[in-house]
């Protein structure tokens, strides 16, 4: 059986395929860079609607048990520079890592039991919505369906 029988088997009968045209690396950032301040919105501006509000919930919740579980949110401070990594990685949530800061979430109460398994939370919330950028740049790109 072709590729092309295989494809069109799959799909029911008077549905077409939804093939879009590749989109260029400018509007591509510009949909990651939206990806990143809200996680999930890539995949939702790409019409990957499913896909997005997963990612979203997955994301948020994450972030949310985090600083449920007394996690500490990270800034970046120069003079420790292993802070840095920590730092990044939080602030892959965007505008949700931004509004805990300014609200004083994620100060971090070292002496909680569930302390490291917040913060670790925190920072796996930050890195799967680079991912989750990145998955969202091959689809705009064309080199992912």
């Amino acid at each position: 059986m072709a590729d092309d029988e295989q494809t069109t088997a799959a799909i029911p009968i008077g549905a077409e395929p939804m093939r879009r045209e590749p989109m260029g690396t400018t509007g591509a950032v510009a949909i990651c860079t939206a990806g990143w301040l809200v996680p999930g919105l890539a995949h939702i501006l790409l019409r990957r609607w499913a896909r997005g509000v997963v990612f979203a919930v997955a994301i948020l919740a994450m972030f949310w048990l985090g600083l449920e579980m007394e996690g500490r949110l990270y800034g970046a401070i120069p003079e420790q520079p292993l802070h840095t990594f920590a730092f990044i990685a939080n602030a892959g949530t965007g505008l949700a890592y931004v509004l805990a800061r300014v609200l004083g979430y994620g100060v971090g109460v070292l002496s909680s039991p569930n302390y490291d398994y917040g913060s670790t939370y925190l920072w796996v919330a930050g890195l799967l919505n680079y991912l989750v950028m990145l998955d969202a740049f091959d689809i705009a790109r064309g080199r992912k369906e």
